[in-house]
């Protein structure tokens, strides 16, 4: 079973330490929260676990092989969305999700394409380029690649911003889903989410953030 194991993790930024000596599990068929304060490090440390942010110190560990050196099974089974997300705005909506599915050396068909794009209500905006949307459009058009491309480790950096409430209830049901096929999900997000069922809450801020709390939801 697919499992993400981080080992006395130290990361830091300006000087200012976010994470020390920490250790944390995140388990196949889980979905795991992390929250806390603006500046406390959510962001800092996903990017850190994508293997986007050098560490201090520790290890991470994918299938109990370090990603310090990432081979290509933890490339492809990494999805990672950040919240700037990291689309081309002189492209199509259709283009940028085929550049993606491309990129992962995968083809999403035209019928895919339209009919994830169909489920967000983006289905009639396909040949928009990125730049004329808004901002929920666009945080639509980076949702659709959940579904669009294959992997088994969800790393969402709030992923519910600027989504309406349907949005949001498809967007739980998605997690919960992928989850429950033995994925293993880690997001961020300031909002409480109705509904979504989350097995392990990570509270990060400025006051213990040497020592995050893991509280695992009954």
């Amino acid at each position: 079973m697919s499992s993400l194991e981080v080992k006395g993790l130290t990361i830091s930024r300006n000087e200012q330490i976010l994470l020390e000596q920490t250790d944390l599990s995140f388990k196949a068929g889980t979905i795991s929260h992390l929250f806390g304060d603006n500046g406390a490090g959510k962001t800092s440390l996903m990017r850190a676990l994508a293997g986007l942010l050098p560490l201090d110190s520790g290890q991470i560990f994918w299938k109990g092989h370090t990603t310090a050196t990432p081979e290509a099974e933890f490339a492809q089974d990494l999805l990672f969305l950040a919240h700037n997300l990291a689309m081309k705005p002189e492209l199509t909506i259709a283009e940028n999700l085929q550049f993606y599915s491309t990129l992962r050396g995968e083809s999403a068909s035209n019928s895919q394409i339209k009919e994830v794009a169909r489920q967000l209500n983006i289905g009639n905006l396909l040949e928009r380029h990125f730049a004329e949307l808004s901002a929920g459009q666009q945080h639509k058009v980076t949702l659709c690649r959940l579904l669009l491309e294959s992997a088994k480790l969800w790393v969402l950096d709030e992923p519910f911003v600027n989504l309406d409430a349907k949005t949001r209830d498809w967007l739980s049901a998605q997690m919960m889903a992928f989850a429950e096929n033995g994925g293993v999900v880690i997001f961020t997000s300031h909002q409480v989410i109705d509904g979504l069922k989350i097995q392990q809450k990570i509270s990060l801020s400025y006051s213990d953030a040497n020592e995050p709390t893991d509280e695992v939801a009954a």
